[in-house]
């Protein structure tokens, strides 16, 4: 039996892999450009690649090179025939044939055992497919139809991917530029929900206590005040801290004034790929909040924060209550979070912000920002070039 070539391992990694996910990919894209479906979520791109898949499978032998490239060589074939003669012989005595039944399913599976002992492979294939469809003919009281197995197949892959969204990871797309330059609009996260303790779904109970909300780390929660909405915020304090924010725009934690250092002045948007007019320069800084180091926004004018309506620790230090954190986003300047309504309950917290998968350009299209694939959410930051040498004074001064 001839081994498969490297033609081969190409043809079936590109019609098996590569075709289907580019056109899954761009499926999903299109029906979220054409507003058919609100965002474009793991899970339909999942289904759309299971549905190609099927596809390629039911066409596999007609496909460009398929053929032409020897995938169906000897030793696919002959793969294929004893899966399907091993099928046939447990079929028969679930079915009990008999008669002309029997007799035709004999031969066809003897026609397959002499055209592989002739080392035939196109007569090998046509047996292959001669007893397949004399299965279909006398046995398909008893026998799935490749429907049927592809249906069940996505059934299956369906329920997995449900239960893995709604007990261990699920995806996020980031709406608002409250918390860039961690963020950006149009990122897309996966989030796990399997850290903390996964939620029973359509409760705030857990079926078991994970580990414990750390601060620093970015969260998402149900809104308080609107459990329709999820928000994702910074953890900035946990029950029993005493959190005060400045004037100037610093946190203290019990007594304490976070570590930061300004890297220098930020000239861009919000992350939203769109401008309007010209964007006034912004203060950057490299924030460290227990084990987590981040970028903070804040505006040059005082007048702009001393205008905002926020109410919780900020004219005074305030004390987070048991069972509660207290979030903020790191646009601080541009972010509605718990200065301005107050503190989130442990039980609303979905789970901890993990990495970015994917990331649109808002307003350009098809555009995407191919360098935020794969970023981890509390991984050091990175920052644009020109703000290199202001970024690695403050790490050398530990902040």
């Amino acid at each position: 039996m001839s081994s498969p070539t490297v033609q081969d391992r190409v043809w079936y990694a590109a019609w098996y892999f590569v075709i289907p996910a580019a056109l899954a990919v761009a499926l999903v894209q299109s029906l979220a450009l054409l507003h058919v479906i609100d965002d474009a979520a793991p899970w339909q791109y999942l289904l759309a690649f299971a549905v190609l898949e099927v596809v390629v499978l039911g066409i596999r032998d007609r496909v460009m090179g398929a053929r032409g490239l020897g995938v169906m060589d000897l030793r696919t074939i002959t793969s294929e025939a004893r899966e399907l003669q091993k099928e046939l012989e447990r079929l028969s005595k679930k079915a009990k044939v008999q008669g002309p039944a029997k007799a035709a399913l004999t031969g066809a599976s003897a026609a397959i055992d002499d055209a592989l002992a002739a080392r035939d492979a196109p007569a090998a294939a046509k047996a292959v497919r001669a007893l397949d469809v004399a299965m279909e003919q006398h046995l398909s009281s008893v026998r799935k139809g490749t429907t049927r197995e592809y249906v069940e197949a996505i059934g299956v892959a369906v329920l997995v991917a449900l239960g893995v969204r709604a007990f261990v990871v699920e995806a996020f797309k980031i709406p608002s530029p409250s918390m860039y330059p961690t963020l950006n609009v149009g990122d897309n996260i996966f989030v796990n929900k399997f850290i903390y303790g996964p939620l029973v779904p359509y409760s705030q109970r857990r079926l078991f206590q994970g580990a414990t909300v750390a601060r620093g780390e970015v969260v998402v929660f149900v809104y308080p005040q609107d459990p329709a909405k999820d928000f994702i915020k910074r953890v900035m304090g946990l029950p029993g801290d005493r959190i005060w924010v400045r004037e100037d725009g610093s946190v203290e934690v019990n007594g304490q004034p976070l570590s930061r250092c300004e890297v220098g002045p930020w000239r861009g948007d919000d992350g939203e790929g769109v401008t309007h007019g010209e964007v006034p320069p912004r203060r950057l800084f490299r924030e460290t909040h227990g084990q987590y180091s981040y970028l903070t926004l804040l505006s040059r004018d005082p007048a702009e924060r001393e205008s905002n309506m926020a109410e919780f620790c900020v004219r005074a230090p305030c004390t987070v209550p048991p069972g509660q954190v207290f979030v903020m986003g790191d646009n601080r300047d541009n972010s509605y979070d718990s200065r301005y309504w107050g503190f989130v309950p442990m039980r609303n917290i979905k789970g901890r912000a993990m990495h970015i998968w994917w990331s649109n350009l808002p307003g350009a299209g098809f555009g995407l920002r191919w360098e935020r694939f794969g970023q981890s959410i509390l991984g050091e930051p990175t920052v644009p070039p020109e703000l290199t040498s202001g970024m690695r004074a403050c790490q050398r001064r530990g902040n």
